[in-house]
């Protein structure tokens, strides 16, 4: 497995970045830290996420007609999660040790030796599970900065506590959550009791105590299931981004405020502890469908 110190962001590709920006800064409380523009046919806004413990959002909109972005804006993933940002400390150990994972690094110059402080790739289509992993290395170009929830005092903003996880839709969360425990280093901590029919999807929660963010792997149980419909459309990839809120009530007020409606509503009770669940559509967050929980004590909801 590679030896991940942290997370650096979650990205996602949109056809601008003005409004996906506004979203996110209006609703979810995010706070704009920089735009930059790339040589490599992109532009892009980096924002601080409130509980993120300095996890960041990162936009890339194209910037010219050769733009490499318009390919997946115009694909089955687009717009919506385009990569996520891990950072270890020693670029060759990880190259080392994804090879030895039987995980091959893409983005290298062929031929040329690789520099401890290098930025690779794992490929969505050969080896992440259809997802795109940016693996950078050394020390950050700029520090970051954590919000604590308690800053974000705006009633018409959701008020996120954390990032909770990233949902990976896949055929098999045997051989995607092993995956995960394999390179990434992570560990089992829930799978879904019995097979999944209710609800038409099984899923297998994984975290690490080297880093905040889970990731939640997730199969189709039904050929009826929604995450059936998502595979046979998309194929395997980021499925959506969840946020742990500190107040239902606000973050139903806020989404009120701001005219976002809600769906897939529910509420329930584990060990006596109170929670509650919520999506909000792609088109009110820049390309992301996004799940939102609140419960009464922590470390209850899954």
């Amino acid at each position: 497995m590679i030896d991940i110190v942290r997370m650096e962001h979650i990205a996602v590709a949109a056809h601008e970045l003005d409004t996906p920006i506004a979203q996110l800064e209006g609703l979810f409380g995010f706070r704009l830290a920089q735009k930059f523009a790339s040589n490599e046919g992109y532009i892009g806004a980096t924002l601080d996420i409130p509980g993120g413990d300095g996890l960041q959002w990162e936009i890339l909109a194209p910037s010219g007609a050769g733009s490499y972005l318009y390919r997946f804006l115009g694909g089955p993933h687009g717009a919506g999660l385009h990569h996520l940002s891990l950072r270890v400390p020693d670029a060759v150990a990880a190259i080392d040790a994804l090879r030895e994972d039987g995980v091959t690094p893409w983005g290298l110059a062929e031929g040329e030796p690789v520099e401890s402080d290098a930025t690779f790739y794992i490929h969505p289509s050969t080896d992440g599970h259809g997802f795109l992993y940016q693996i950078e290395s050394g020390e950050p170009d700029t520090p970051r900065r954590v919000i604590d929830p308690s800053e974000d005092q705006d009633e018409r903003t959701i008020g996120i506590i954390a990032v909770n996880h990233l949902s990976h839709a896949d055929a098999s969360i045997d051989e995607l959550g092993d995956w995960y425990e394999r390179v990434l280093g992570t560990q089992t901590i829930y799978r879904s009791p019995g097979d999944g029919l209710e609800t038409g999807f099984a899923t297998r929660v994984l975290e690490s105590s080297r880093f905040p963010l889970r990731f939640e792997a997730i199969q189709p149980s039904t050929q009826a299931s929604y995450i059936q419909r998502f595979l046979e459309r998309r194929g395997p990839g980021m499925h959506h981004v969840a946020f742990e809120v500190g107040d239902w009530a606000r973050a139903l007020n806020a989404c009120a405020l701001n005219a976002v409606p809600l769906f897939g509503e529910r509420y329930g009770e584990t060990d006596g502890v109170q929670w509650r669940e919520a999506f909000i559509h792609p088109r009110y967050t820049g390309g992301v469908l996004v799940q939102l929980f609140w419960q009464a004590a922590p470390n209850v909801w899954i």
